[in-house]
């Protein structure tokens, strides 16, 4: 009977010891989570704030110079909305398109290159200086509800807040 005894109260011991043990491990892993969670929304805080509707305010280019945007884009101005941390989709003024960009360190980005787009014909309408402008910006900053592209120390494209999502 002492022998019994001894093995079950044996066995207790082990038993609490080692519930003991996960709820500790437990709680490291929760603490972990924390802290990568932390460090994901700092990370992602620009990115999110790119996340919404813009719409072209300026284009400055070799081909665009001089004119204005109505005279480059007679029907609709171009505007892009950003989702997520790589889905972009908009106008080029004339044809709808869609595709990804890919944000970097230090506000780079490559856009424009990956995009579907629609073959409408439109005449007059300055989509293909767009297009360049867009695959030529090496960054962007976000600046007084301002998204600006860059391609190296110059503006090529500006961008305004959109009124109301595309």
């Amino acid at each position: 009977m002492k022998k019994t005894v001894l093995m079950l109260a044996f066995a207790f011991s082990i038993a609490f010891v080692g519930c003991n043990d996960k709820k500790e491990a437990k709680e490291e892993v929760t603490t972990e989570q924390e802290a990568t969670t932390d460090v994901t929304k700092e990370t992602t805080t620009e990115v999110e704030s790119i996340n919404q509707a813009w719409e072209l305010a300026a284009i400055t280019t070799a081909d665009t110079e001089g004119k204005t945007l109505d005279e480059l884009f007679p029907n609709k101005k171009p505007a892009l909305t950003f989702e997520g941390t790589d889905s972009v989709h908009g106008t080029d003024g004339c044809n709808n398109i869609t595709g990804t960009y890919e944000a970097k360190e230090n506000n780079g980005i490559a856009i424009g290159d990956k995009f579907a787009v629609t073959r409408m014909f439109c005449e007059g309408v300055s989509d293909a200086a767009f297009h360049k402008a867009l695959q030529s910006a090496t960054s962007y900053e976000i600046k007084d509800g301002e998204l600006n592209f860059i391609a190296g120390d110059k503006v090529v494209l500006k961008f305004k807040k959109a009124e109301a999502a595309m």
